[in-house]
């Protein structure tokens, strides 16, 4: 039982799934922000590039046999992913902006950039969780609106504190990643939130 809620959380909270899951809370939460912009498209742009492209594409590297398992439990294996994935979300980063996408999503969409390409670096020599870069980036994206959100977000960050550590003893029951690889993947997705705070500036 517990293996299979593991695997549920695994494919559930996805690193590929987490920038989809936070516009989702930020439509939801501040939809005045969006003004002007239909929920529609927003989740089209968002979902469509931060999730299906890359995910496509890996798929099609599984296939062409550029990688052995989807789950990539080798390094090495994660690094043409990763670059695949840069590329996408480059795309999906511009796209906001021309959109005009809420101050909060740009500084959001500017930390997953930044976790992504520390994510490959780091990866070139070590294996990181990159499971564990997706969530606490949202984590702490969350953290820093409970500062400046009109709403009442306490309830969602402590949500997101039990999703945080739910997440990382799934990866770590289902011996995918070592408890070192898990905290350096929490504290890159951190530093990407916290460092895109800096770099992002608003038109």
């Amino acid at each position: 039982m517990i293996k299979i809620l593991s695997k549920i959380l695994s494919y559930l909270f996805h690193p590929l799934l987490m920038t989809t899951w936070f516009t989702l809370l930020l439509l939801y939460t501040n939809p005045f922000s969006f003004a002007g912009l239909s929920s529609g498209i927003v989740i089209a742009v968002i979902f469509i590039n931060t999730f299906m492209f890359p995910a496509i594409s890996i798929l099609l590297m599984r296939k062409l046999g550029f990688i052995e398992d989807l789950e990539m439990p080798d390094h090495k294996q994660r690094i043409i992913p990763l670059v695949a994935s840069i590329i996408f979300y480059v795309w999906a980063y511009l796209a906001t902006r021309k959109i005009n996408f809420p101050y909060m999503m740009g500084v959001f969409m500017m930390g997953v950039l930044v976790s992504l390409f520390a994510s490959f670096v780091i990866n070139v020599f070590y294996k990181v969780s990159l499971h564990m870069v997706g969530v606490s980036g949202a984590l702490t994206a969350i953290m820093l609106l409970v500062f400046v959100s009109p709403s009442d977000l306490s309830y969602y960050f402590l949500a997101m504190i039990l999703l945080t550590g739910a997440v990382a003893s799934a990866r770590l029951y289902l011996g995918a990643h070592t408890m070192k690889e898990v905290y350096v993947g929490f504290l890159v997705g951190m530093f990407g939130q916290v460092f895109g705070l800096f770099l992002f500036h608003p038109r």
